[in-house]
């Protein structure tokens, strides 16, 4: 029993000669202490913290260590672990604020991790987007509506950018669908951003796709998958990256952040909370790989030219379609 040495330290620090002596000490009864020094009872905890504060230790560790001696022998492993913790938190110095702020966090993500998910705010969620995919070894699959965030002067521009490059050039293969809406196509603003958005990714090595909003709508495969987003993650619109097939991110709220003075200052769009999870269930309703095999509405992006022509191809659609019920209500 490893209590037991701590328990002779005592008696070693305090000059004690007897077992009566530091059954007084400690403020128990001969017999006790004499069983609790030999290894043949293990102390409560009243008496580990006791123990501690005379040898200025850590109570904590006193009492996992109490655990420990307790747990059979296949458990053991895990409290060695904790005590393991409890001596690095121990060492962590209060100055600077950002080093124990940091274990702060550190701490936050292990009591998450038994959920086998992972939530970050602000700030956190970009940085976290960009260590998730330095360390992606095979494959990221995305599918984003708010496909603006890779506009110039907005978050992902050119930091993740240059991420996903980066990802690419160590052989990650990279897909990533971009769902436009009608209202998108109804500024030349909108979409010469959608043109250059679709190029950069391209030149990043980036195998893009692009849909309309309004036609996946009529495939089961895309109503499933945003019942499913609104289900388990709480979200209206897909924004979401399957990494290597084995862990899935999505945005889970967004907002609009001023820089500057709010007179005139400019805004950006800030990712609120981004959401990690390797859930199995998960990953089997909220798995985007599907979208990529519905080559009916999902197109590769093969450059300016057949973009423009694509949007052409909607817009007339969609005037054919305003003409044709305005053609109905005149017969009625």
């Amino acid at each position: 029993m490893e209590c037991a040495k701590y328990v002779e330290q005592v008696k070693d620090r305090c000059g004690l000669r007897s077992d009566y002596a530091l059954a007084k000490c400690l403020g128990i009864t001969q017999p006790e202490a004499n069983l609790i020094r030999r290894g043949r009872k293990i102390p409560n905890p009243d008496l580990c913290v006791r123990i501690a504060k005379l040898l200025g230790m850590n109570p904590v560790a006193l009492l996992l260590l109490a655990q420990k001696d307790k747990a059979p022998k296949p458990v053991k492993p895990y409290w060695t672990m904790a005590l393991t913790a409890v001596d690095v938190m121990s060492q962590v110095p209060k100055r600077p604020r950002y080093l124990p702020k940091k274990i702060e966090a550190i701490g936050l993500e292990l009591r998450q991790l038994a959920n086998q998910e992972l939530c970050f705010d602000g700030a956190l969620a970009h940085a976290e987007a960009v260590r998730l995919m330095e360390t992606t070894q095979h494959s990221v699959d995305s599918v984003m509506e708010r496909w603006h965030l890779w506009r110039k002067g907005e978050p992902f521009y050119p930091n993740y950018l240059l991420v996903n490059q980066g990802a690419v050039q160590r052989d990650v293969v990279i897909r990533r669908l971009l769902i436009l809406t009608k209202r998108d196509l109804k500024e030349a603003k909108s979409i010469a951003d959608s043109v250059q958005v679709l190029q950069d990714q391209k030149q990043a090595g980036v195998r893009v796709f692009y849909a309309l909003r309004e036609e996946l709508e009529n495939s089961v495969t895309f109503q499933r998958l945003v019942h499913a987003f609104s289900t388990y993650g709480g979200v209206d619109e897909i924004n979401t990256a399957l990494f290597d097939e084995e862990l899935l991110l999505f945005s889970r709220g967004y907002q609009q952040v001023p820089l500057g003075l709010p007179k005139g200052g400019q805004s950006f769009t800030h990712i609120d909370q981004l959401h990690l999870t390797w859930k199995a269930e998960h990953l089997h309703h909220l798995n985007p790989l599907p979208l990529f095999e519905m080559t009916r509405f999902v197109s590769p992006f093969r450059g300016e030219v057949t973009f423009r022509r694509q949007i052409t191809r909607w817009q007339t659609k969609k005037n054919s379609r305003s003409i044709n019920n305005s053609a109905a209500r005149g017969r009625r």
